[in-house]
């Protein structure tokens, strides 16, 4: 019975639960081995609350669907499942993209083909969606909060 309400806190779960591994390996420092609050601290709750609220949504998922048997469960069709693959494959070019070409390029087009890969045909709509948005971000981020943002090997 695997639907589109019990895949994305499924999928969540899982990661919380890697988190929650890798959370409790942080090592401490010499001087937090009797603190209270530690460098570890945060992560673990973070994972604790995901671990139980994937948990929770779960079983209210499940307790639905039994309460709701008259209504058809709606199961996952190829198209949208191609397109989240897309979506992890283009985000993977992304971030091997950022360092070579910069963050202004690169981040406009992963926003031009994400929105393609959406759905989006009109070519106005697609230049003037990701192409501003990474023009203002951009800005903000490097002149109004001086963060600094990779330029790329391409400008230098």
């Amino acid at each position: 019975m695997l639907n589109r309400e019990l895949l994305g806190p499924g999928l969540f779960l899982a990661l919380f639960t890697l988190y929650a591994i890798v959370a409790w390996q942080i090592p401490l420092l010499p001087f937090e081995e009797y603190e209270t609050v530690t460098s570890a601290t945060l992560p673990k709750v973070y994972a604790v609350f995901g671990i139980v609220v994937c948990l929770l949504s779960i079983g209210a998922t499940l307790l639905k669907s039994k309460e709701q048997t008259a209504e058809p469960v709606q199961h996952l069709e190829k198209e949208n499942v191609l397109r989240t693959f897309a979506l992890l494959v283009l985000m993977v070019l992304y971030s091997a993209a950022l360092e070579p070409i910069g963050f202004l390029i690169s981040t406009s087009a992963f926003l031009l083909v994400g929105f393609f890969v959406m759905g989006e045909r009109r070519k106005k709509i697609l230049l003037f969606a990701s192409i501003p948005v990474a023009v203002v971000f951009w800005f903000l981020m490097t002149q109004v909060l001086g963060i600094y943002l990779v330029p790329g090997d391409l400008w230098s």
